[in-house]
């Protein structure tokens, strides 16, 4: 995943990273080395085509609201599903107590470990203001014909 920048999509830096990135790609298929170092320069503008792409993926799959709305669709179910597991286990007369525990343990550590990856979503989407949500949309073709060509043999 990208470095946490704090550097938003403007309209009018689309057209320019998106040129950018093209001589980007020349250079790097001229030397046939995609990992040179970057000019000092280049690093302001990679650090905006991570921010491009964060919110390309995002607008690609339904944008910011219906992708709020499966993160906290995905938690639910997943949560009820881990608490049914662990409710299970109080009933089980097979185990003991302290394999009950164990167990219990385990599943409460899933518990922590999807509220934390669905709080960092969460926030990764609230990061996402409505601006910048609408000026990928707008340029959502250019984007798509510029990064994304397709290559037919």
């Amino acid at each position: 995943m990208a470095p946490k920048t704090s550097s938003t999509i403007k309209g009018v830096s689309i057209p320019l990273l998106l040129e950018w990135w093209q001589q980007r790609k020349r250079l790097a298929s001229s030397h046939s080395n995609l990992h040179a170092t970057l000019p000092k320069n280049d690093e302001t503008y990679l650090q905006a085509y991570y921010r491009l792409m964060e919110i390309y993926s995002v607008v690609k799959s339904g944008g910011v609201q219906t992708q709020t709305e499966a993160v906290h669709a995905f938690a639910a179910r997943e949560t009820h599903q881990l608490n049914q597991q662990i409710a299970a286990i109080e009933t089980a007369t097979d185990l003991s107590e302290q394999e009950k525990q164990q167990q219990r343990e385990k599943l409460e550590q899933e518990l922590n470990e999807l509220h934390s990856a669905n709080s960092w979503r969460l926030q990764a989407l609230t990061d996402i203001s409505p601006a910048e949500e609408a000026i990928v949309r707008q340029y959502l073709s250019t984007i798509e014909r510029t990064l994304m060509p397709v290559k037919c043999a």
